[in-house]
Parts: structure tokens; sequence; C-alpha cells
């Protein structure tokens, strides 16, 4: 059982290591929001003259929209396999106690009520880890769905780079605006990077059983 316990021991360090990651993400994900707010300001203030900003700036609204949405369901599900894992580590704690007792007293009279409880433990450990992998599934879906949104982010920023290239007004106020999106959307790319690659391990781990 002492593997097991080890087993589980990673899963929680890989899956702290990915809220870490969410962490600085969600920051960024707000400074995404930010853009999309500046990005309609800039739009209101150019009136019909900014018409042509509008598909771009409701674009980047879109985005930073998506962005925040993503990081909060990412960090929920990521959330609940933590949850599972804890839940997998009391069922192993309780085994470990049933079997000891169990090995001690073969011969005892209630021998046969820790039997049962024994089963019904291991039977939980399973379920433990079928949930598991069904959210860590769920888990690269967001994943992947956020770093499309990210590659949508960086599209959006170039396509602002060119639109404000033909010296139009308010092109200097829309550039920074773009460049802050891409920035930003850059870094949190780099960090669902990492985050896959923590997965990865948390799945590796999850395919050893329990």
């Amino acid at each position: 059982m002492a593997t097991k316990d080890k087993i589980v021991e990673d899963k929680l360090v890989a899956l702290a290591s990915i809220a870490a990651e969410l962490h600085s993400v969600r920051d960024v994900a707000w400074r995404v929001s930010l853009a999309g707010k500046n990005a309609k300001v800039i739009s209101a203030q150019a009136g019909d003259k900014g018409l042509g900003f509008k598909p771009i700036t409701e674009s980047i609204d879109d985005i930073s929209k998506q962005a925040i949405s993503g990081v909060e369901e990412i960090s929920q599900e990521a959330l609940r396999l933590s949850k599972i894992a804890v839940n997998e580590q009391r069922s192993i704690d309780a085994y470990q106690r049933f079997k000891s007792v169990a090995d001690k007293n073969p011969d005892a009279r209630y021998i046969k009520s820790i039997a049962t409880a024994m089963n019904n433990v291991e039977k939980n450990m399973r379920i433990s880890m079928e949930t598991f992998k069904k959210s860590i599934n769920q888990l690269i879906l967001l994943l992947e769905t956020m770093d499309q949104c990210m590659l949508s982010a960086r599209s959006v920023a170039s396509v602002s780079r060119i639109v404000t290239s033909n010296g139009q007004e308010f092109r200097d106020k829309l550039k920074v605006v773009a460049d802050d999106l891409d920035k930003a959307a850059r870094y949190i790319k780099q960090r669902l990077s990492n985050s896959y690659q923590h997965l990865s391990n948390v799945d590796t781990l999850a395919d050893k059983g329990i």
C-alpha cells in the first residue's frame, strides 16, 4: 500500500502545480478582460469614425469573456480532481487500518465484518479511480478550449495591428490594446502548456491504478 500512497501523493503534488499555474493565469485573464473593456471604450469614443474598429473590439470583448469563463471552469475542475484524490487517500488509509487489524487477528470473531468493510473501502477506491480518469479527460478538453481561445486572441491582435497601420484615428490606443492582448495571450498559452505537462503526469499516475 505504500506505493499506492506515493501515487496519490504525486497526484496531489501535480494538481497543486496545476493550481499554481491557473492562479497566475487568472490574474492575466483579467488583463485580457480589461483589454476587452478598453477596446469597447475606444470604439465608443471613435463614434462613426470607429466603425471599422467595431468588429475587432467586439471580438476582443468576446475573447475576454471566454478567457474569464474558461479559467473559472478549469479551476473548478482542477479543484474537483484534488477532492477526488483526497477521497482516494482517505480510502487507502482506511483500507490499511482494516488490513492491519485483520492480519494481526485472522481468527477474531469480528473478522467477517472487517472483511466486509475492506471490500466496501476497496470499492470506493475503484470508483474514485474511475471518476478521477473522467475528470482528467474533462480538464484536458477545457484546457484545449482555452488554448484555442488564446490562439484566436493572438489572431485578433494581429488583425488589430493591420487595421491600426492604416492611419485611422484612435490607432495608437487600439494598438496598445492589441499589444496587451497579445502579451496576455502568449503568457496564458505558456501557462496552459505547463498545465498540460503537469496533467500528463497526473494521467500517467492514474493509469497505474490504485
